[in-house]
């Protein structure tokens, strides 16, 4: 495996997320990138699909996920406080913070 690219980041999953979730964005991502969907696709379209593929045979796989995680960083520590952004449109209209947040299945959510 390419050791700059971040099956995470490529899929646009957290590492927390279900295998279900990783499988849906791959889909996703399948449809909107995959050369033969595309007219006049060109060695860019291909490159992008290689690395979504790619990525999504290091997650799809348990062991090969394991392996993986086993390379990355230390896990960042449990109990961590969830991101306050104080710096969007909405805040600055109304002066309030928002904070996004995952759920369990590695979703992203922003609540107000």
């Amino acid at each position: 495996m390419d050791k700059a690219l971040d099956p995470y980041a490529e899929l646009g999953v957290t590492p927390q997320a279900e295998p279900e979730v990783i499988r849906a964005a791959f889909r996703a991502l399948a449809q909107r990138y995959h050369p033969d969907r595309q007219t006049g696709a060109s060695a860019l379209w291909a490159a992008k699909m290689a690395r979504i593929n790619q990525a999504y045979e290091v997650l799809s796989q348990p062991e090969r996920r394991r392996a993986y995680e086993a390379s990355r960083c230390p896990p960042a520590p449990q109990g961590v406080a969830p991101l306050i952004h104080n710096t969007t449109r909405a805040s600055v209209r109304t002066g309030q913070p928002f904070l996004t947040t995952y759920d369990a299945r590695g979703r992203l959510h922003a609540f107000v």
